[in-house]
């Protein structure tokens, strides 16, 4: 079912490894395995592994031949379809057949205008562990056919167009909406990346259950949910996790206008998620210091910013970048700490020589909100006179 997965090993760091031996030790059945993040995590630990790389200093190796098995049981269920139907036996794509009664009726009625034989091709669906990893791209000579790489296009776009170069307008506001309204505010001939506020444990959050925050809404009005589940079950053996400092990255995501859904864009979306500061939810569980947990965070945000600028179609000159508060909802991340942070990331020098920062790489950043109080916030982070709010 699965096809070959890129390991980006001159990449990895050694947090990256210790993140994924976390998850896979993790003894918390109900986190890690109910969604299949262990699942997820299992898949790369063990193919890092079978290409030579040295992991002694990370886990017992007699630790990870049990582990092999555990990946091998775990391949064969699905914990999650049993919430739906009483049956955890593995079935690829349930999530787009079942008519089961607990699936939520805006769930079903979204699945409606989509074609569920559509599946995204291997070089729309990228992974990425770090900003590194995406820092290499232009360096890699890997090839799909021969390690699973899948950023020729992005590679071809850094070797033409280099990053260091880029001397686009960078111009940022703030916007007050909705993201299924907003998107068709932006000119149709521009490339429009948006970042979902994601559920690192499971594709679209809580769409079955029809939940209404950011990225249900999404999945309601895109086909962003089947790209999610190609994740799912096209490169994680039907698992699902999202690297603890990295993304997901979906290319041409049809995007439909309410109310007849017949007016459509392409979008890139990013999928991230931030530390559930709960404890309640969260794949990856959170640093115990305030200050670590902001460094981790902060090294999410770059891993966001570098997916972006890879991916920009051209140079940047036409692209917009959609922003937002990520995390700061029900996983209680701090307003003021996300927009400090969103803040440093963008105003980093990109070229000095040039005078030009990070969010040179764009044409246009737009940080969107639904709440007053959070665009002050983000106006006040980003030094913006309420002149620059569309």
């Amino acid at each position: 079912m699965s096809s070959l997965l890129y390991i980006p090993c001159a990449s990895l760091n050694p947090e990256d490894i210790e993140s994924l031996i976390k998850l896979c030790l993790c003894e918390d059945v109900d986190r890690v395995d109910k969604h299949g993040g262990r699942k997820a995590g299992l898949k790369y630990l063990l193919n890092i592994h079978s290409i030579g790389f040295d992991l002694s200093s990370y886990i017992d190796l007699k630790e990870l031949k049990k582990l092999e098995k555990e990946f091998h049981e775990l391949k064969k269920f699905d914990l999650f379809r049993k919430e739906f139907d009483d049956n955890n036996q593995f079935d690829p794509y349930w999530e787009l057949n079942s008519n089961s009664s607990k699936i939520h009726q805006i769930a079903k009625n979204a699945r409606k205008f989509r074609d569920k034989e559509k599946h995204f091709q291997p070089e729309q669906l990228k992974i990425y562990f770090n900003s590194k990893q995406i820092e290499n791209i232009p360096y890699s000579k890997a090839t799909f056919d021969t390690a699973g790489f899948v950023d020729n296009d992005a590679r071809n776009y850094l070797i033409k167009y280099p990053l260091l170069e880029r001397q686009n307008k960078g111009q940022i506001n703030t916007k007050q909406g909705r993201i299924e309204t907003v998107i068709f505010d932006i000119p149709s001939e521009s490339q429009i990346i948006v970042l979902d506020f994601a559920d690192e444990r499971m594709p679209g959050g809580l769409f079955l259950y029809g939940a209404s925050t950011q990225e249900e809404t999404i999945c309601y009005n895109s086909d962003t949910y089947n790209g999610l589940l190609d994740f799912k079950y096209q490169r994680f053996d039907g698992g699902f996790f999202i690297p603890e400092f990295g993304c997901l990255y979906i290319k041409n995501v049809t995007f439909f206008k309410q109310p007849d859904f017949k007016q459509n864009h392409l979008i890139d979306i990013i999928a991230a998620a931030c530390y559930d500061l709960t404890g309640e939810h969260g794949l990856h569980k959170p640093p115990n210091s305030i200050e670590q947990t902001e460094m981790n965070t902060k090294k999410k945000l770059e891993t966001i910013i570098a997916a972006a600028q890879a991916n920009t179609d051209g140079n940047g000159e036409n692209t917009y970048l959609i922003l937002g508060p990520i995390g700061c909802g029900a996983f209680r991340n701090k307003l003021e700490t996300i927009a400090k942070l969103w803040a440093e990331i963008l105003f980093k020098p990109l070229n000095e020589n040039l005078n030009t920062q990070q969010r040179h790489a764009f044409q246009h950043i737009w940080f969107l909100s639904g709440t007053e109080h959070k665009l002050n916030i983000f106006e006040q982070a980003l030094n913006l006179h309420s002149d620059q709010r569309l």
